[in-house]
């Protein structure tokens, strides 16, 4: 039995890794919050991270919960609500190219606002229902509850974990660095809504 709990954790914890340093969108989320960080960017990361966790498991569990009363209901919603996830990337970028573009200093990012957007990003994406299915298959309320707080945990350190090194490049071009992130945030928010993930 412990072995079992042991190979369903590591198997919610790597998927959930996986999901967070896969999906360009991630990386183009939380980089331009970061590039505006002031300190401890790490914090911008593990809050955009566990507002994107929270908001995944809350979608997926209404979505899993309403499945069998209105069939269909994920793909209806797959393509609105990525397309959603595509603005909230572009309005991140085009905040962050409008404070790289301007001569005054740029606002910090905070916890909260990277935790909001994370919130979201985590709910409107309909990709995260697929990636939790796995847990369905499990028996009782142990492994998949360990399956899924392992998905979350894997999430939550892999954005947690990019936010801390890329805060650590080098500030001295922090204009450049946050346009081009910024940039990139609004080019995968526009690729988003044209074609969703």
């Amino acid at each position: 039995m412990q072995l079992e709990i042991l190979a369903v954790a590591s198997a919610g914890l790597f998927a959930g890794v996986h999901h967070a340093l896969t999906g360009p969108d991630h990386m183009a989320g939380v980089a331009p919050l970061v590039a505006r960080a002031e300190r401890r960017p790490w914090k911008i990361g593990f809050s955009w991270g566990l507002g994107h966790a929270g908001g995944a498991l809350c979608a997926a569990g209404i979505a899993l919960a309403l499945r069998s009363r209105v069939p269909g209901l994920e793909e209806q919603l797959s393509a609105f609500s990525e397309r959603i996830v595509g603005i909230v990337l572009c309005v991140i970028g085009a905040i962050g190219l409008r404070a790289a573009l301007r001569r005054e200093r740029a606002h910090p990012a905070h916890t909260h606002s990277a935790f909001g957007l994370g919130l979201v990003h985590g709910a409107a994406g309909l990709s995260h229902l697929f990636a939790v299915l796995p847990s369905l298959a499990l028996p009782g309320v142990l492994l998949p509850a360990l399956y899924l707080g392992g998905y979350a945990a894997g999430c939550l350190s892999a954005l947690t974990g990019f936010a801390a090194v890329l805060g650590r490049l080098p500030r001295a071009h922090a204009r450049l660095w946050l346009g081009l992130t910024s940039g990139a945030s609004l080019a995968v928010g526009l690729l988003w809504i044209v074609h969703p993930y």
